[in-house]
């Protein structure tokens, strides 16, 4: 048994690592530092569970070869390389998912250290031997052969739960309607009036869980023309709960609510505080890129101005990067 300076132990051989286990007196390895998830190409999500969560292989735990640094993450010390040192099957991993869902690479949780291959050799599990009835009386005695026993299971390839839980940035081109209302004119009711211009939206938002989420948002657009003469330019600063749903792995629709700082510059100036309502469409290109959609409606607010500005509707589609 070697020991390295952290107190964790190695064997010469897995047969000795797995007495070790097997026998009750296995000093099991404790990571040292500490060190963030990193997805590998190919890799979407990364999940905790525990060793023993990834298959019944594990329920006694591993005994891994000790390997150095390699793909940007550490191994062990020096002094536990090329040993075969016991793991518990308690211990916090990493379970890294591809797109289909399935656990491809595991790591140790707290220092995502690797171990000798995408996935640590479990410590055999015994087998209950099966009874073999007594021989039937003979002249000569029958000896039977002995039950083969099976080898232990090898350890499948397992889903693992999507990481929800990231920083995101948006923006999206499109268009924004907005309506100015006219008073009556020698007792007269007036039509309101509406234009649509090009315009943008932009912002920053942060998922919590598969459910909720919240963004900030800034919305500009070229200056209106009204067939009342009336000129104007509009921006709009807010603030946003969502709440949504995955339609399918990729796709994501949501609801979104929250209050705008609505500014009018030009022939009707002024600003308004009012509610924002819209629905957002999210389609995942990759790990990271989406294509987004967005329609928002900022609600009008009365007044008693001849001339108030009514609803102010935005359409868009862009792109949303997730930082995963």
């Amino acid at each position: 048994m070697t020991t390295d300076r952290d107190g964790n132990v190695g064997y010469a051989t897995p047969e000795a690592c797995d007495a070790a286990i097997e026998s009750g007196k296995a000093k099991f390895y404790k990571p040292q530092t500490q060190q963030k998830p990193k997805l590998q190409a190919g890799e979407v999500s990364v999940a905790p569970m525990l060793l023993k969560d990834l298959s019944p292989s594990y329920s006694k735990g591993a005994c891994d070869k000790g390997v150095a640094t390699a793909r940007g993450r550490g191994g062990v010390s020096k002094a536990l390389q090329g040993k075969w040192i016991p793991f518990s099957p308690t211990l916090e991993i990493n379970a890294y998912k591809n797109k289909d869902g399935n656990v491809v690479r595991v790591t140790m949780r707290q220092c995502d250290n690797h171990f000798s291959d995408l996935l640590p050799r479990p410590t055999p599990v015994a087998v209950a031997p099966v009874p073999v009835a007594a021989p039937a009386p003979a002249p000569a005695p029958v000896v039977a052969a002995p039950a083969p026993v099976p080898a232990p299971a090898p350890a499948p390839v397992l889903k693992a739960a999507e990481a929800v839980s990231f920083p995101y940035v948006f923006g999206t081109l499109g268009a924004q309607r907005d309506l100015i209302g006219n008073g009556p004119i020698d007792g007269f009711a007036q039509f309101n009036d509406h234009d649509t211009k090009l315009a943008l939206q932009g912002g920053v938002g942060y998922q919590f869980n598969k459910l909720w989420g919240a963004e900030a948002f800034a919305q500009f657009g070229s200056g209106h023309v009204f067939e009342n003469g009336v000129e104007s330019k509009v921006r709009a600063l807010g603030l946003r709960a969502t709440v949504g749903q995955n339609l399918s792995e990729a796709t994501r629709l949501f609801g979104k609510a929250g209050i705008a700082s609505v500014k009018h510059t030009g022939d009707v100036a002024g600003s308004q505080t009012r509610p924002t309502l819209g629905l957002g469409l999210t389609h995942a290109l990759s790990q990271n890129l989406s294509l987004r959609s967005d329609l928002d409606m900022f609600v009008k607010k009365s007044s008693d101005e001849a001339r108030s500005w009514k609803e102010l509707v935005y359409l868009g589609v862009g792109v949303q990067y997730n930082f995963k």
